[in-house]
């Protein structure tokens, strides 16, 4: 799809609205006008002047600085600056305002480059030097009195982008009218007299293409395309021999053949990009080509993991003509013994050693051409895959005895340590572990480390116990008096020389709370009623202490 439809059909519904809007306020009723170089003085007479030029409708991208703007359309920023005058045109809604703004925002004074008349139809006679028919970005188009669009001043608008030779989109503002952007075709009937090329840069050449490679017969050779500006051109080749150019010989690399010997070869760049002329460049003449030799024309490549008790694969390249190969593999730039093959296992010793391959080509008359491949990263350590987790077996209490299950590892030969933690800090090693009463109120577990040969040390933990605790026993003893009631709490637990934490004692409904002292508590109910109820002492445990729950019935007389 063109250019210019693509761009039409991304508009929606709503900006079509804001487009039949737009074009009806392009036509108020007509302005007063003077000469575009001159202020309106009081008591002069001035000709009303109709809409500098009026387009199509189909033809509109946008109409007005926020409809443009909502299609992505910018206006440079002329908007917030166009109650200024621009090579003494008048300010506001103006074709030649506009126009001038973004030839001083390019980077011109703003000072008009001619003398005499500013209306738009006097820009390109009056700049003929710079004046003709090549579309530019950057350029002015212009038209003529009555011309296409324009009325009888003339108009000018901004080239924004040149689409093909015979398609433009402008961007531009209309004495009377609006700002908008429009797309001009040849066939519209449109098309510009001609384009202004005050500041929009040539096409040019910074630097020559240069050819690489070695001139000899059965090598190939690589043009750069050259430098140029704008950098987006799109750059042809041909090739010559000894000034004759060579059929079909139009890409960015030639091969030698026998034809070439020797010769001396040039390459001819040329940069096209629309709205700019061809221009072309010659690089400089290589040296005469050489008698052929064998060639590497795909140097060797090693694949594989560069990893211990991994096997590294060697591509011994392409070589023009067909020779016969040798093969030697290097550590370190160190020859290994035995290792020409095709193929390199890595053992324990080529740990850190950075791994390449020779391969020397021979044939019968030539001379021997040996190639290298490109280096392995260090050989790296082996590393062990944990296939199934190790976990803790036996029963995690006081006095309990845990054992590890090592799960299942590769390789499956390696050395396994077994390290215990208590809250994740070592504690002991060893096979199994038995809990004491130093471990309540922790967590266990163990730290398996792997070790082998050519391998990096590895670490994998158990899962943690649940916290370590042992079991209260709650001693209760009661004097019951009238209306009240004396309560002795004792806690004990084993492996523990006191126990701490609060005790909630409930009669009926009276509560209290009170907090151990060397494992014992003591409280007095009072204005208590007389009968039996149930009397209920609840220690809610600690971290290394179970809860418990003592009841029983007592009376008040």
């Amino acid at each position: 799809m063109p250019l210019r439809n693509r761009l039409l059909a991304s508009l929606t519904s709503a900006l079509s609205g804001l487009l039949v809007v737009g074009l009806l306020a392009m036509t108020p009723a007509p302005a007063q006008a003077a000469v575009a170089d001159e202020k309106p003085r009081p008591g002069k007479t001035y000709i009303k002047r109709e809409p500098s030029a009026v387009f199509k409708r189909s033809s509109y991208l946008c109409m007005g600085y926020s409809a443009c703007k909502d299609a992505g359309y910018g206006n440079a920023g002329y908007a917030q600056v166009n109650d200024k005058m621009y090579w003494r045109m008048y300010s506001g809604h103006n074709c030649t305002n506009y126009a001038a703004y973004r030839m001083v925002r390019s980077g011109m004074p703003n000072e008009r480059p001619w003398s005499g008349g500013g209306n738009a139809t006097y820009w390109g006679t009056s700049m003929a030097s710079i004046t003709d028919g090549t579309p530019r970005i950057g350029a002015v188009a212009w038209w003529k009195a009555n011309v296409g669009p324009a009325g009888s001043a003339g108009h000018v608008a901004y080239v924004e982008q040149v689409v093909s030779p015979d398609e433009i989109i402008i961007s531009q503002d209309s004495w009377g009218g609006d700002f908008s952007w429009a797309v001009v075709t040849r066939s519209s009937g449109n098309w510009p007299s001609g384009f202004v090329h005050f500041n929009d840069k040539p096409l040019t050449n910074t630097e020559a293409p240069v050819i690489s490679g070695i001139a000899k017969v059965g090598a190939a050779l690589t043009a750069t395309p050259g430098a140029w500006k704008p950098s987006t051109v799109a750059i042809s080749y041909q090739w010559y021999a000894d000034g004759a150019a060579l059929k079909k010989a139009t890409g960015a690399t030639l091969k030698l053949n026998r034809a070439r010997l020797g010769q001396k070869l040039t390459v001819k760049t040329t940069a096209a990009q629309l709205g700019y002329p061809t221009r072309s460049a010659v690089s400089t003449p290589t040296e005469a080509v050489l008698p052929g030799q064998l060639r590497n024309t795909v140097a060797p490549t090693i694949s594989g993991n560069p990893k211990v008790d991994s096997t590294l694969q060697l591509d011994t390249g392409t070589w023009v003509p067909d020779p016969t190969l040798d093969i030697q593999w290097y550590a370190d730039g160190q020859a290994i013994d035995g290792a020409t093959g095709s193929t390199l296992a890595l053992g324990p010793d080529l740990v850190s050693r950075v791994i390449t391959a020779d391969v020397t080509a021979r044939r019968p008359g030539y001379d021997a051409v040996t190639a290298t491949s490109a280096p392995t990263a260090p050989v790296a350590p082996g590393t062990f895959t944990i296939v199934t987790a190790p976990h803790l077996l036996g029963t995690a209490e006081l006095n309990g005895v845990l054992t590890v299950d090592p799960g299942v590892y590769a390789p499956s030969d390696a050395d396994v340590a077994v390290e215990w933690l208590r809250n994740g800090i070592p504690v002991a090693t060893g096979a199994d572990y038995r809990i004491t009463n130093v471990d309540l109120g922790s967590k266990i577990s163990a730290r398996l480390t792997l070790t082998r040969p050519g391998y990096t040390d590895s670490t994998v933990t158990t899962p943690t116990t649940a916290r370590i605790k042992t079991d209260p026993t709650i001693d209760v003893q009661t004097v019951a008096k009238r209306h009240r009631l004396r309560v002795v709490v004792k806690v004990t637990a084993l492996g523990l020389d006191e126990v701490t934490g609060p005790v909630v004692i409930r009669y009926g409904g009276n509560v209290q709370t009170v907090e151990l002292t060397k494992g014992r508590a003591r409280v007095t109910l009072v204005g208590l009623t007389e009968g039996v109820r149930t009397l209920t002492v609840r220690y809610d445990g600690t971290d290394a202490v179970n809860r418990g729950v003592y009841t029983r019935q007592v009376r008040i007389g």
